[in-house]
């Protein structure tokens, strides 16, 4: 990967990190992937130099982000735990931002994730985030989710039945109630995803199987992650609809764009 793709990853992580990583932030949701490994370099940057709520803590989504957090020294929780982190308050109830890569990006702000595998704790951590700030470079921003990423959606699956979900979600019509097309493809194609340097599948973090769904461009992302999680034994959808709050793209140029869903826009205008 080239040294520009990487510095835009940096710019937009560090752009976000300094926007909301403010000393009054006390609970913090650290994402997984390669764009997030710049924001934690910036989160030490920033501790170093006393910027940082002295008593932050982390929540990670991933082995990986868990890694990042113990390596630069800062306090580490799993989301579960937070209840009792902060007895004197009586808890802490939420996150209070959770920054995190993707995959793609549309103009909704609607995400794929889960190239790396950690989409279930991901949203997990997101949906307990009062803020959901997205990180990634521009090759990541599209019109249409679909549009760039041709690896398909990450769904996670129970082991016991991934053959037998494999075939619902290949069963699946485009067109629903209504006549409207979700996706481009007229039915989805599913392939279970194969680890590297390991022998067999890709096994996640909490034990499953990963099936990369692939439908061509996604018309109505809601729709499908619903349609999906409707089949009994799929654990989570790398689908992100309505999630994220804000998205920050670093160019090969050096220039940031921050991004909030086109509707939004509309409503300032």
């Amino acid at each position: 990967m080239s040294s520009l793709v990487e510095q835009s990853k940096r710019s937009a992580a560090f752009a976000a990190v300094d926007k909301h990583v403010l000393p009054s932030v006390r609970v913090l949701g650290i994402g997984s992937g390669s764009t997030v490994v710049y924001a934690v370099d910036r989160l030490l940057e920033l501790k170093n130099q006393n910027k940082l709520n002295p008593d932050l803590v982390c929540v990670p989504t991933s082995f990986q982000s868990k890694q990042l957090i113990t390596d630069a020294g800062l306090r580490s929780a799993d989301l579960d735990d937070l209840s009792i982190l902060d007895p004197e308050q009586g808890g802490f109830k939420s996150i209070d931002v959770t920054i995190d890569g993707a995959d793609e990006v549309d103009s909704e702000l609607n995400a794929i994730k889960g190239g790396g595998a950690a989409h279930l704790r991901e949203k997990l951590v997101a949906n307990a985030s009062n803020k959901f700030v997205l990180i990634a470079d521009s090759r990541k921003d599209s019109q249409l989710l679909g549009e760039k990423w041709d690896k398909g959606i990450p769904v996670e699956v129970s082991p016991l039945a991934w053959r037998t979900i494999s075939r619902q979600l290949e069963r699946m019509c485009s067109i629903q109630s209504g006549a409207v097309s979700l996706f481009e493809l007229q039915a989805p194609v599913a392939q279970l995803r194969q680890a590297v340097r390991k022998a067999g599948p890709v096994v996640t973090d909490n034990g499953n199987f990963i099936l990369d769904v692939h439908v061509g461009k996604i018309y109505d992302p809601p729709a499908v992650e619903q349609l999906f999680k409707m089949i009994p034994g799929v654990i989570e959808v790398g689908v992100f609809s309505g999630m994220a709050d804000e998205a920050w793209f670093g160019n090969e140029d050096g220039t940031i764009a921050c991004r909030i869903p086109k509707s939004e826009m509309k409503k300032l205008e």
